[in-house]
């Protein structure tokens, strides 16, 4: 499944887990209904600001808003789980970070034109 679609997935799955329409989100966020919409059906891109405002909106590490539910039934994802379960809140904030880095980098390179360097 194509990253953009894995976000939007989570993005709706943990917003209605957490009962908030889009609305509610958008006030959260400070933006309008309509630009939740729009990224809810795949026609806006968030900025990664963005996407660490929506985590933290939902209640979710932002790394959560990436992984494909099929990936959850691998035993490495339940590994990957289990460790994060026992780091501290300043490690998982690092990781986030980093994780965060890692998928900015490689959205600006599915970005770029096909004729830059």
């Amino acid at each position: 499944m194509e990253m953009m679609k894995i976000f939007v997935f989570n993005m709706k799955k943990y917003r209605k887990k957490r009962l908030f329409s889009q609305e509610k989100l958008a006030e959260m966020l400070n933006t309008s209904t309509s630009y939740i919409g729009e990224i809810e059906i795949n026609r806006k891109i968030p900025s990664m600001d963005m996407v660490e405002k929506i985590a933290n909106a939902l209640n979710v590490e932002p790394f959560r808003l990436f992984l494909d539910d099929k990936d959850r039934n691998n035993g490495v994802m339940i590994l990957a789980e289990n460790y994060i379960e026992c780091l501290s809140t300043r490690e998982r904030q690092d990781l986030s970070k980093r994780l965060i880095s890692l998928i900015s980098n490689d959205i600006e390179q599915i970005l770029q034109p096909e004729n830059q360097p």
